[in-house]
């Protein structure tokens, strides 16, 4: 269920029953050759819906916009500051405490280590809500991928040949080192950090259904 097509007298209504929501959050981000900007958001709504399909937990438009450093300087990668994502993420959770809502299960399907701490932060700082970050980076996928899960890689690609394969452009695809330069990613010319040639549709399917099985457990303890 989400909650933008509903009217307000329903969005009441669900109020009467339960105070929690689901709001996803991206990145409009370079993806390699083969993958689009909106990858990110994609995962984090697929995600997002599939767990409200099973809880009934309702969920909230996407927050697009995100933080890294990695990607910067790749055509379409757009980002927003540290500092102003977390105020803007702030401002959101407490406006869903105006609302009525009293729980917010935070989505992201964007990983760069400073973009999760702003989330983090946010939540420790909103009033009037509690706000958790529900990480899905941190699973153990290693029995379901042939190679480190990073960005543009096995794992994404995978999950969008899954998810959205009329977005994936396969013959594209280039795998890439990962390198760091001291804590930021080196950049690759395609902007893959992995190996993407590895991805399946399959693959994608088994992610998927770990990464929802998990945040299931979650939301309901």
């Amino acid at each position: 269920m989400e909650l933008v097509n509903l009217t307000w007298k329903e969005a009441e209504e669900y109020l009467k029953k339960r105070r929690d929501v689901l709001l996803p959050v991206g990145a409009v981000e370079e993806h390699g050759y083969h993958l689009p900007l909106s990858t990110d958001v994609d995962i984090a709504e697929a995600v997002c819906r599939e767990l409200s399909r099973r809880t009934g937990i309702g969920v909230a438009p996407a927050v697009w916009y995100g933080y890294s450093r990695s990607t910067r300087g790749y055509a379409g990668t757009v980002m927003v500051g540290r500092e102003e994502l977390k105020s803007y993420l702030r401002s959101i959770l407490e406006g869903f405490a105006e609302s009525g809502f009293t729980r917010v299960y935070i989505v992201s399907g964007h990983f760069s280590n400073d973009h999760l701490r702003a989330i983090e932060e946010a939540a420790e700082e909103a009033r009037g809500v509690e706000a958790q970050l529900l990480d899905f980076s941190r699973a153990d996928f290693s029995d379901l991928l042939e190679s480190k899960p990073l960005h543009a890689c096995e794992a994404e690609t995978s999950l969008m040949l899954f998810l959205h394969p009329e977005k994936v452009k396969m013959k594209l695809a280039r795998d890439e080192e990962i390198a760091y330069e001291g804590d930021v990613l080196r950049k690759t010319e395609s902007g893959v950090f992995g190996r993407p040639s590895l991805a399946t549709r399959e693959k994608g399917k088994k992610l998927f259904e770990r990464i929802v099985s998990e945040l299931e457990r979650a939301v309901r303890v």
